[in-house]
C-alpha cells in the first residue's frame, strides 16, 4: 500500500487531484471517458451521477478520489531523476547530490541553499515530459 502523497480533503488539492484524474480542462470538460471515472455513475455504488454524487456524498466522493491520487501519483522531478539513475548517490534528505539548476532546469519556483527536497518533489506536468514518455502514457 502506498502511503497518502496529497491530502484529498483539503478542497483544494481535492479538486487538483479531480482535474488530473478526469484530465478536465481549462473549460471543465473532462477528456476521461466516463466509464473509466471512479466518481461514474456505473462506479460509484450509489446510482447517482457523478455532480450529484459529490453533492449527495462529499465523503465518499473525497475517499474516490484519494484512492485514484495513492494509486497514480503525480510524477516529480524526484521520482524521474530516480527511475532513470536508481544508484544515484542521495543526500540525508533523500535528494540527489546534484542541484536541478545544474541539470539546467530554469524555471524552479524557489532555489536556496538548504531547498533541495521543495525543488525535487515539484511536480512534473505532462507537458514538461519527454516525448517517448508522452507517448506511452497516451497507449495506457
Amino acid at each position: 500500500m502506498r502511503k497518502k502523497m496529497i491530502d484529498c480533503s483539503r478542497t483544494e488539492n481535492y479538486f487538483i487531484e479531480k482535474s488530473r484524474m478526469t484530465k478536465q480542462q481549462k473549460n471543465e470538460i473532462c477528456k476521461l471517458n466516463c466509464v473509466d471515472c471512479p466518481l461514474n455513475i456505473e462506479n460509484n455504488s450509489t446510482g447517482v451521477s457523478c455532480p450529484y454524487f459529490e453533492m449527495r456524498y462529499p465523503k465518499k466522493a473525497i475517499t474516490l478520489v484519494q484512492k485514484w491520487s495513492d494509486e497514480h501519483p503525480q510524477k516529480t522531478y524526484l521520482s524521474e531523476f530516480l527511475k532513470n539513475y536508481p544508484n544515484a548517490p542521495l543526500v540525508h534528505d533523500g535528494t540527489p547530490e546534484i542541484c536541478l539548476r545544474k541539470l539546467g532546469l530554469t524555471d524552479i519556483k524557489t532555489c536556496r541553499v538548504g531547498g533541495c527536497v521543495e525543488c525535487w518533489n515539484q511536480p512534473i506536468e505532462e507537458s514538461d515530459l519527454v516525448e517517448s514518455e508522452s507517448r506511452t502514457q497516451e497507449k495506457n
